[in-house]
């Protein structure tokens, strides 16, 4: 229901933004921009290229609001578009005639564990977590950050990262259940307070 709610508040931005309301654009602009740059901060450490990237996004939805449609889900549909331009940047920036596959982006992030101690989780716990997230593969801390740092469903975040919902779930799955044998009964605290992209 939380999710409708805030479907159809974006919804009447989207619109405003297509009729040409200049102030809706600066909402969408500001509520996402922060976002869209920390997930292109966990691709490439280009920051350049990550802040044109976004700047090219925009300047696309401006050029085009009368012609694209009004999206299902505002985030999954800028997060999508700004990471096909994302790459396509980054291609061209390693002069490459051929398409990245996604397979090879090494998307990585750590948690911020600042004032973990608060919950008593021991040290030698924060380190297994620290270890278990460094050791993932780059699509399953893609998974995992777009899971924990974003509003999509298993079904977007498939689509981002290509890969089927099924796949996306059991990803999720496996890794709270992980944290779940180290930090017992605390696995959601700890997500909820300290899972957020270091390089922020």
């Amino acid at each position: 229901m939380a999710k409708k709610i805030a479907n159809s508040k974006w919804h009447g931005i989207w619109e405003r933004f297509k009729k040409g309301d200049t102030c809706a654009f600066e909402i969408i602009y500001n509520e996402h921009i922060d976002f869209l740059f920390n997930y292109g901060r966990n691709i490439t450490v280009n920051v350049q290229i990550i802040e044109d990237a976004i700047q090219d996004l925009f300047l696309y939805l401006l050029s085009k609001k009368d012609q694209i449609i009004t999206p299902n889900y505002i985030q999954y549909y800028l997060l999508k578009a700004f990471k096909r331009i994302l790459l396509e940047k980054i291609r061209i920036e390693k002069k490459s005639k051929t398409k990245i596959d996604d397979r090879i982006i090494n998307f990585d992030f750590e948690i911020e564990t600042d004032g973990i101690t608060e919950k008593r989780i021991e040290e030698r716990k924060i380190t297994l977590i620290e270890d278990m997230i460094e050791n993932l593969d780059p699509k399953k801390k893609e998974v995992i950050f777009l899971k924990f740092q974003s509003g999509l469903s298993y079904a977007e975040i498939a689509d981002i990262v290509e890969i089927r919902p099924s796949s996306a779930k059991q990803i999720v799955f496996r890794v709270i259940s992980s944290f779940r044998e180290i930090v017992k009964d605390q696995t959601i605290e700890l997500f909820s307070l300290f899972f957020r992209c270091a390089k922020c």
